[in-house]
């Protein structure tokens, strides 16, 4: 197997795992707003970054960092 062919095989197996890890950051996330979620509707008050009603503020970026 030639190099070039070795570094495509590398590539695609290197983006396959990013991939993978994305999905579980994105997971990860999901869980922890889930989590404080619950723990607010326990204590009975909703903080950051919920509303009053236990929607996600507008102003919440899950996905990426806001540009400040």
């Amino acid at each position: 197997m030639d190099r070039t062919a070795q570094l495509k095989r590398g590539q695609v197996k290197l983006l396959e795992q990013v991939m993978q890890l994305s999905e579980e950051i994105k997971e990860l996330k999901q869980m922890v707003l889930l989590k404080w979620l619950n723990e607010d509707e326990r204590y009975g008050e909703y903080r950051w970054p919920y509303d009053k009603d236990g929607d996600l503020l507008e102003n919440v970026n899950t996905t990426r960092r806001l540009d400040k």
